[in-house]
């Protein structure tokens, strides 16, 4: 599928991360912090029962892993990405910024 992305970050401003798809293990080695590091700066909890991170305040956006690099939007954890970043807009739908995947 092609998506000629602008990198212009208006998904993650507007859209934020989907917290429960975030690998927590993989961001934290990725940012080279210890994990529990990574949990207490970025305010994630991790769920008892099903083990993944949640945010204390549900829709928090932009996306904490959303830097700016000279004009282009660039994430932090670009690597270790949710699955859901990977695919994003999906085939057919338009990204914020008015952009297809074709």
């Amino acid at each position: 599928m092609n998506f000629d992305c602008l990198r212009c970050g208006r998904c993650c401003k507007e859209i934020g991360i989907p917290w429960s798809e975030l690998d927590h293990n993989h961001a934290a080695d990725c940012l080279r912090m210890e994990n529990d590091v990574f949990l207490e700066a970025y305010g994630f909890i991790v769920n008892e029962h099903s083990g993944e991170i949640e945010h204390p305040e549900p829709g928090v956006t932009p996306c904490p892993f959303l830097k700016y690099n000279q004009e282009n939007a660039v994430c932090k954890i670009y690597p270790v990405r949710p699955w859901i970043c990977k695919g994003y807009p999906g085939p057919g739908i338009s990204c914020r910024a008015g952009l297809k995947r074709s």
